[in-house]
């Protein structure tokens, strides 16, 4: 094998080397193969270059995500209905087939039967194979069961039934906190607020609200616990720690909880219900990075889902997140009728 590599590998360098003389020798007469003398060609604007800064540039790209982000097929825009199911009560749901019953906080899907599967694909509900809902990629013939396992609110299943995304979550009871209510909110593509979105407005982008700040981490197994815009559902996330910070020469601090993996602070400022959205809005942070926190940037405020969505089961932010001067950065109120 090794005499065969050296002895291919000479002959083909040879042979190669020869025949890309030979071609270089019989075209480059037919070819322009001259440099642009310093210039640039014919048609492209002289204007003088702009200057980009690269503070907006990085700001502009993590607009233009989140634009992407919520105008996904099942993004925040796609909400079509949300169901709630409490301990005793069997739901259905329009449109997708099958029941949901809970029963000592175990929420159970009870899928259709095969028999009515055939009779809704005869009626024209689905041609010749009906859809059905599908767990991954399998489709579920038999009841599946789902049991939260933490306190507050916990995503448990995201099932599909066609191109529709059924999400299945729980929330501890704000009455009997030992138990859990639980809601299925089915987002589709098709959802009116999703075709007519465009864009969202914010405050000029502006770097003093970039202010230097630094992270404190709380003790283990604390948690943030909020009221929600559900009146009968509490919110509760483990709290990471704290942002510490100063505004206009007086201390303040943040609370930093872990939402489904991802280091966020829901905060509240005299602008909500007037600029922004009413209830507060949120920032996130780097949960990689937290300990090494230098600053914290304001212009990244965003929208909660509810602000787009009536469907949604935001937490409000608690009083020791909510600030007493105006944070006149970020996300504004989106244009977007929620009521579609």
């Amino acid at each position: 094998m090794s005499d065969f590599n050296k002895t291919g590998a000479k002959g083909g360098e040879e042979a190669t080397g020869t025949s890309i003389n030979r071609l270089f020798a019989s075209s480059k007469q037919g070819l322009n193969l001259s440099p642009l003398q310093g210039g640039l060609p014919e048609g492209v604007s002289t204007l003088p270059p702009v200057t980009t800064d690269p503070y907006v540039q990085q700001w502009q790209m993590w607009h233009e995500q989140r634009l992407e982000e919520l105008k996904a097929p099942h993004g925040y825009l796609a909400p079509a209905s949300i169901t709630w199911v409490a301990n005793g009560q069997t739901q259905t749901i329009d449109d997708i087939p099958g029941a949901w019953r809970a029963e000592n906080d175990v929420l159970t899907y009870y899928p259709e039967s095969d028999e009515k599967q055939a009779q809704d694909a005869a009626g024209g509900h689905g041609g010749s194979e009906p859809l059905t809902v599908t767990n991954g990629r399998e489709a579920l013939k038999t009841p599946i069961s789902f049991t939260p396992t933490a306190f507050g609110e916990q995503a448990l299943a995201y099932l599909d039934y066609g191109d529709k995304r059924i999400e299945v979550n729980s929330q501890t009871d704000l009455v009997d906190q030992s138990t859990y209510r639980f809601w299925i909110r089915v987002k589709d593509p098709h959802a009116k607020t999703r075709q007519h979105f465009d864009d969202i407005d914010t405050f000029p982008i502006d770097p003093k609200w970039r202010v230097p700040a630094h992270f404190r981490r709380a003790e283990p197994d604390e948690f943030d616990i909020h009221d929600s815009v559900v009146k009968t559902v509490l919110q509760s996330y483990p709290l990471l720690g704290f942002v510490e910070f100063q505004h206009e020469g007086k201390d303040y601090s943040l609370v930093v909880s872990n939402v489904f993996g991802h280091a966020s602070i829901f905060f509240g400022d005299p602008t909500n219900g007037r600029e922004t959205y009413g209830i507060g809005r949120v920032l996130r942070l780097d949960e990689l990075t937290l300990d090494e926190l230098e600053a914290l940037d304001f212009n990244y405020a965003y929208n909660y889902p509810c602000a787009f969505s009536s469907y949604c089961t935001c937490p409000i932010p608690s009083k020791r997140n909510t600030l007493p001067f105006a944070v006149t950065a970020g996300e504004k109120t989106p244009d977007v009728d929620t009521e579609l």
